[in-house]
């Protein structure tokens, strides 16, 4: 006896499903294509947005790395200025010890020449005056000597000046050709200052540009959420409407169950938030988790027993998307799935997989969407739902 109730109360679900899917639907097209035409205007415009946020990010990034690379060559022309100053200082010193040496070579040249005159001038005097002027022969021996050894000391004194003189000479000449160089690597960190100023000037002006064509495409996003949001009411209103007169159905007893078995966490609760920098009344609640990704692909479990009334896969709004008719006025929505494993008509029991967490549609990131509505309306999921966990079927 309880199999045939049982039975029947399963034939009346789908009996009811199936007047209800080939029922007229009271939502009017253009109500309907104001919806769509809401959602791939939302669509393009978030495509958008994150195009321009990508070339604004790549343009301040750009702009970045232009800063480093004048920061690095300032400073290597601060290192140059430093060596070429050293360099001057040196080349100063080695200029001055190089004048002295000079001037002390023209005054060992000049003692020189006075004693090669006096030299001369004694050997072309007579030999009797030189005889004369010496006492004995010993002292004229040794003043011949004195004159010659005089001779030889002041040669070999100006040859050593004369060496040292061309030490510093060549040495003078290095820091010279030093200096050009130092001069010529100046140049061209100083040519690639000027360039790299020309770069980051461009760089500046793309970025500016591209900020603002972002932030003009960011007020073109609230503009459209706001029409997609007054669209979605009207659509959604007039949807409700039709499955409140198109569902006859007792409720299916039992409450409703959480409809992610794997748990998860509410990202966005039912009622008031901002989106999109607009005003929004969030119409379910969002379960995700705290990585966001790990969710993806967690299975979505029929929160009540029912019969599935609509079973979309759309690109935008609640993209891959469940409804099951509970009865009684109850309707449950499953939005932004992955996959979808049940079709219109079909009757699932409570804790049965139905489909995948996804983030097809208009999603912010991998969660699954879920509502409840009350003979059209809807409503707060949490007072309805029980904290048991059913086990996946």
């Amino acid at each position: 006896m309880k199999n045939k109730t049982v039975k029947f109360l399963l034939c009346l679900c789908v009996a009811f499903a199936v007047v209800f899917a080939f029922a007229p639907s009271v939502v009017k097209a253009d109500t309907k294509d104001d919806y769509r035409r809401a959602q791939r205007e939302l669509d393009r415009i978030n495509k958008e947005l994150r195009r321009l946020t990508n070339t604004t990010a790549s343009k301040k990034k750009q702009k970045q790395n232009i800063e480093k690379q004048i920061s690095l060559v300032k400073s290597q022309i601060s290192i140059l200025y430093d060596n070429i100053e050293a360099t001057n200082n040196d080349l100063l010193a080695k200029q001055e010890e190089l004048d002295n040496k000079k001037r002390e070579i023209q005054k060992t040249d000049e003692l020189f020449k006075e004693r090669l005159k006096a030299m001369y001038m004694m050997r072309n005097s007579s030999t009797l005056s030189t005889i004369l002027g010496a006492n004995t022969v010993s002292e004229l021996l040794t003043a011949t000597d004195t004159l010659q050894r005089v001779s030889a000391r002041d040669t070999d004194l100006l040859k050593l000046l004369d060496e040292e003189r061309r030490q510093i000479e060549t040495e003078e000449a290095r820091l010279q050709r030093k200096i050009e160089e130092l001069y010529a690597q100046q140049k061209q960190l100083e040519e690639k200052q000027n360039e790299l100023a020309g770069y980051l000037k461009k760089a500046d002006t793309e970025l500016t540009d591209a900020q603002a064509r972002q932030k003009a495409a960011e007020a073109t996003q609230s503009e459209i959420y706001a029409r997609y949001i007054a669209a979605k009411n009207a659509y959604e209103a007039e949807l409700a409407e039709s499955i409140k007169n198109g569902s006859g159905q007792e409720a299916i007893g039992g409450d409703f169950i959480w409809p992610v078995p794997t748990n998860g966490c509410i990202s966005s609760g039912f009622g008031p938030r901002t989106l999109y920098g607009q005003y929004d009344y969030h119409t379910g609640i969002d379960i995700a988790t705290g990585s966001g990704s790990y969710i993806y692909g967690k299975a979505i479990v029929a929160s009540k027993t029912g019969t599935v009334i609509r079973a979309d896969k759309r690109t935008t709004g609640y993209g891959y998307c469940v409804r099951i008719d509970h009865g009684g006025g109850y309707v449950t929505l499953y939005g932004h799935c992955s996959a979808l494993y049940v079709g219109v008509g079909d009757i699932v029991v409570q804790g049965q997989t139905i489909a995948r967490v996804g983030s097809t549609g208009n999603s912010t990131g991998p969660h699954l969407h879920f509502e409840i509505r009350v003979n059209g309306a809807q409503a707060d999921p949490l007072p309805y739902v029980t904290a048991t966990r059913p086990s996946i079927r």
